[in-house]
């Protein structure tokens, strides 16, 4: 299939490009603090002046303040601008120079539309209406000759706009700029605009010039579009359906008045010692997800994500890849309904971890043995933590924090290991339960632990159905109640590229000045092993630099897997099914490899698929001298370094 049917299959039948070069007339804000504006009305006194009075009869030369904040005056002045331009001088020039550096980029993408067949109309800043209808946006980050923050959130405010009258799917959108920073700001444009990943590119204007780049990138953009589009429709019908249910709960739970809270607490609250604004709370909780449960749309929304497709794998965009986020709270009940206080007789509840108080002296004697590591998970059950008349003591399962380690099971049937335990709201740990160390605490020892001055603080407190999940691990192993799988993890690791030249001596790769490679570590969940996916960012990059690598330069040995990785069916791999099978921890080193070609990825993650050796993998800095012999025959090696507290 040639990729003008792949375009027109995925349905981009029309796209627009938005760029302030296409503006015809200058705006007010765009010349008020042109210097050229005093040289101009300097020079229109006395006959000069009939000439601007020819095609703007109630010119003023004295009323200069007012004249250059008149789009009228500006929009004659620019329309007649051949006429005078010898009383112009300066006035127009950055404005006329910034179209014309524009022209050529904008002339590169006009080109790409056309080779792909697909139809497209071009706009400036008014281009709103025209967005609202069209399959593909490409679009200027700054729109406004300052390329300020204003004219950013003009692009920003705009889209928007546009985005929210269309009545179907979302567009697929690439972003143009020609800052240098554009990684870091397509990042924000595209949290702001809301949109996923899949459905959004960025670039920077002078790759518009590269040949096949914005084709590379509209197939790509191509390929995954009705998956793009199912998940985001899934995602705008969760959240609108959300508002109506928060309007229904609330509704049913105005039926509750004053002298039902007054019942509730005569009959129930007073005997166990609870507060009535705690136990509302976790009432309106409840039916708040009640009423989100009954809409079948959202039901419906979902069912297409059952049908996404697994070939092409999608590109990874790692640069603010945070899985664990969305991990930590499933997993975790967030810490301002925490700390909301309950009434219960006991500081501590079902599911709270109890840590060392932070910037405290860890007394070696204490309750927490001089450990800075150690931790405990409160396993009673919160009933009997809440009445007067409750445990005596409480029990306690101890456990260790440690950094976070891609290499342990999760909790499980089998797993034993809490993925993710932000300290402080930004520190990321994780901890390791030894469920053969228990521990109790009674309740004047709980309440002095607790106390401001006190040596412990609740670090966290996990939800219900992970709480029980972890308890059922200490009980017997007896699998888990209803516990929802976790996501995969992933961690983001950043490379460098080395291979063996002629002499046997270290060369690395060569690219552009600021290009850093990054992608992400994906670990499956029982993870023996993972799988190493570099970021798409910097595809055009780096398979411009591998493509560009003079063999002869290369050690003899390492020539045929630097061939390999020459062809661009494999070269695409790095970026869609990444390094396969990669050992963890990640040894010293190990091969990269490929999936062969034609191969599937493997339906389930701990079956190792066919693959095919291109390079090596290392995590040292000597990784010349841990390779040996073996350096002249690794072709690329790929030294790589995993981020910390992704």
């Amino acid at each position: 299939m040639n990729d003008k049917k792949r375009v027109a299959e995925a349905g981009i039948s029309s796209a627009i490009i938005v760029d302030d070069g296409y503006d015809e007339i200058p705006l007010v804000q765009e010349l008020l603090d042109e210097d050229g504006w005093d040289i101009f009305f300097d020079d229109v006194q006395g006959d000069e002046a009939a000439r601007i009075e020819a095609f703007s009869p109630n010119f003023d030369p004295s009323s200069r303040d007012d004249l250059r904040s008149d789009q009228e005056f500006i929009d004659a002045l620019w329309q007649n601008r051949d006429a005078v331009r010898d009383l112009l001088g300066g006035l127009f020039d950055v404005y006329e120079q910034k179209a014309a550096d524009n022209a050529p980029f904008l002339a590169s993408a006009e080109a790409a539309l056309t080779a792909l067949g697909i139809p497209y109309t071009t706009h400036g800043r008014d281009f709103v209406n025209a967005a609202a209808a069209a399959d593909l946006i490409l679009i200027d980050l700054f729109l406004g000759i300052h390329q300020g923050a204003n004219d950013r959130r003009l692009t920003v405010d705009r889209l928007k706009e546009a985005i929210a009258q269309r009545a179907g799917p979302l567009p697929s959108i690439v972003l143009m700029s020609q800052i240098p920073t554009i990684d870091e700001q397509a990042k924000e444009f595209r949290s702001e605009v809301q949109l996923h990943a899949s459905a959004f590119r960025h670039l920077r204007k002078p790759e518009l010039q590269t040949p096949g780049r914005v084709q590379g990138l509209i197939l790509t953009l191509a390929a995954h579009r009705g998956d793009s589009q199912a998940l985001a429709g899934f995602v705008d019908t969760w959240e609108q359906k959300a508002k109506e249910a928060v309007g229904k709960a609330a509704g049913a739970l105005r039926k509750i008045d004053i002298d039902d809270l007054q019942h509730i607490r005569t009959m129930l609250l007073r005997f166990e010692g609870v507060n009535t604004s705690s136990y509302m709370l976790d009432i309106f909780d409840r039916v708040l997800q009640y009423e989100i449960e009954a809409h079948g749309e959202v039901l419906k929304a979902a069912i297409p994500l059952d049908e996404m497709a697994d070939d092409p794998p999608p590109l990874m965009i790692s640069n603010d890849r945070d899985t664990y986020a969305i991990l930590e709270r499933t997993l975790f009940v967030n810490p301002s309904r925490r700390s909301h206080a309950t009434g219960a007789v006991w500081p501590i509840t079902f599911g709270d971890i109890l840590g060392p108080r932070p910037e405290s002296t860890i007394k070696p004697r204490g309750f927490f043995a001089g450990r800075k590591d150690l931790v405990f998970f409160v396993a009673s059950p919160e009933c009997d933590l809440i009445r007067k008349d409750g445990l005596k003591t409480v029990l306690l399962v101890a456990g260790s924090l440690e950094e976070v380690d891609m290499t342990k099971p999760v909790l499980g049937v089998s797993g034993n290991t809490t993925p993710v335990l932000s300290i402080d709201g930004a520190k990321r740990q994780q901890v390791t339960w030894d469920f053969g160390d228990l521990r109790t605490v009674n309740l004047s020892r709980a309440k002095n632990l607790l106390k401001t001055s006190g040596d412990a603080v609740i670090l966290g407190r996990l939800r219900d159905v992970s709480a029980l999940g972890l308890r059922q691990q200490l009980l017997g192993n007896v699998g888990r109640v209803g516990e929802m799988a976790p996501l995969p993890r992933s961690f983001r690791f950043s490379a460098e590229i080395h291979y063996a030249q002629q002499d046997g001596t270290s060369q690395q790769l060569n690219l552009p000045a600021g290009v850093v490679l990054r992608g992400n570590v994906l670990v499956p969940r029982k993870a023996k092993s993972a799988t190493l996916i570099f970021d798409s960012s910097c595809e055009n990059d780096l398979t411009t630099a591998i493509l560009s690598l003079d063999v002869a330069t290369v050690s003899d040995g390492s020539r045929a897997l630097l061939n390999k990785l020459k062809e661009q069916t494999r070269l695409r791999k790095l970026f869609r099914s990444g390094f396969q099978w990669t050992n963890l921890p990640l040894k010293t080193t190990q091969a990269a490899e490929l999936l062969k070609d034609g191969e599937p990825l493997p339906e389930r993650d701990d079956k190792k698929p066919k693959v095919e050796k291109v390079g090596m993998i290392v995590t040292g800095p000597d990784f010349v001298e841990q390779l040996g012999a073996e350096f002249r025959k690794s072709g690329l090696v790929f030294k790589i370094s995993v981020e910390d507290g992704v």
